[in-house]
């Protein structure tokens, strides 16, 4: 699937932050949520760019360290699911995914 990502930046907390896009090709319906973070984390330090910053543990849907506001909502679209159990099958391809 292909997706338009809408991530939130912030370099510390006295600086200004912004929205950072990024365009994604061939992602797996398969994958975790986290897993497609991985992808373009890959894809930004082959670029020689900072990683996107996240929290994770488990990544087992144990210890909620994983939480993200995703599209407006804490965890993402799917109620009762932390972010690490959420697939990209959830998604569409084409969409615009914002994550904070």
């Amino acid at each position: 699937m292909n997706l338009n990502l809408k991530v939130w930046r912030q370099k510390n907390s006295k600086a200004a932050g912004s929205f950072e896009t990024h365009q994604l090709t061939g992602i797996s319906t398969d994958m975790s949520f986290l897993e497609m973070m991985d992808v373009v984390n890959e894809d930004l330090i082959k670029a020689g760019k900072d990683p996107i910053a996240f929290d994770h543990d488990c990544r087992e849907g144990i210890c909620g360290t994983c939480s993200m506001y995703i599209n407006g909502r804490a965890h993402g679209p799917l109620k009762g699911v932390t972010t690490c159990q959420l697939h990209m099958r959830s998604f569409n391809s084409g969409e615009t995914i914002t994550i904070e």
